[in-house]
Parts: C-alpha cells; structure tokens; sequence
C-alpha cells in the first residue's frame, strides 16, 4: 500500500478537490466570476501534478536507498 501512495494520495485529493470546486464553484459561476473558478482549477491541478512527481521521486529515492543496504550488508557477509 504505501509503494503507491504517489497514486492513491493525489486521487484522493482530487476526488476531495473536485467536490470542493463543484460545491462552491456553482456560487462562482453564477456570480460570473469564471476566471476566478478556472484559475482555482489551474492551481488544483498544478498542486496536484506536483505533489505526484514529488512522491514518486521520493519512493525512488526510498527503493534506491534500501537496496543500497541490502548491497552493503550482503558484501559484509561475504567478506567474513
């Protein structure tokens, strides 16, 4: 489960945004203020891909660095 969470977190932050911008982004709309509803969109959007990219290099970095333990504690054992 926690391999993907650079999947299931951003979902589930849009699932939660989307009810978010539809909820209120009626009022919005209704108002006339649409630039002000596709700019919320925009920065949900932005927030999201950068969250994904940031998770993802994060669980790369993490599988690099417990492989890089597993390589050093296997030439331990194999030096003794």
């Amino acid at each position: 489960m926690r391999k993907y969470k650079y999947i299931w977190l951003p979902t589930l932050l849009a699932v939660y945004f989307l009810f978010m911008t539809f909820y209120f982004g009626t009022d919005l709309l209704r108002q006339g203020e649409t630039t002000r509803f596709w700019l919320t969109v925009g920065a949900e959007l932005a927030v999201l891909t950068a969250l994904a990219f940031f998770l993802k290099r994060r669980e790369r970095l993490r599988m690099e660095r417990e492989k890089d333990i597993a390589d050093t504690s296997r030439d331990r054992y194999k030096k003794l």
